[in-house]
């Protein structure tokens, strides 16, 4: 498979919990096919809490990456459809690149590191959530 931006030769390799992934060692872009990010989202090999702790909540981030991208008209490397930008989970404020047909995802370097931050973001707010609410609950029958 080529790379989408540059039409380099994709290279496989391993990530986190041994997912094959497909890598451009030119832009370091990545091509995920139909499943693999969510096999990703549930490895935890990677500690961003760092990261997320001096990162902050800016709205305005998936717009000006999404702006970035109109226009940009990238071929599917697997099954050479048009793919579509679009908002990962419509609350990440992460533009990625979705084919329509084969549901591959293309990834622009430095993306999978956003997604992994959001994904354990995730985890950490619905944890919180999820101990507000039963402790609310509890006041209610105390």
């Amino acid at each position: 498979m080529k790379c989408p931006l540059d039409h380099t030769e994709l290279q496989s390799k391993r990530y986190e919990d041994n997912i094959k992934v497909d890598v451009c060692p030119n832009c370091g872009g990545m091509w995920l096919d139909k499943g693999e990010l969510e096999a990703i989202q549930e490895t935890r090999e990677r500690d961003y809490s760092e990261e997320l702790a001096r990162m902050p909540d800016l709205g305005y981030k998936a717009y000006e990456l999404a702006q970035q991208k109109i226009g940009r008209r990238l071929q599917c490397p697997h099954c050479n459809n048009e793919m579509e930008a679009r908002e990962y989970a419509r609350c990440s404020q992460v533009m990625i690149d979705v084919c329509p047909h084969c549901h591959g995802i293309w990834l622009d370097k430095g993306e999978i590191e956003d997604l992994e931050i959001f994904f354990e973001r995730s985890r950490l707010e619905a944890g919180s959530l999820r101990g507000e609410f039963f402790a609310s609950l509890r006041t209610l029958f105390e």
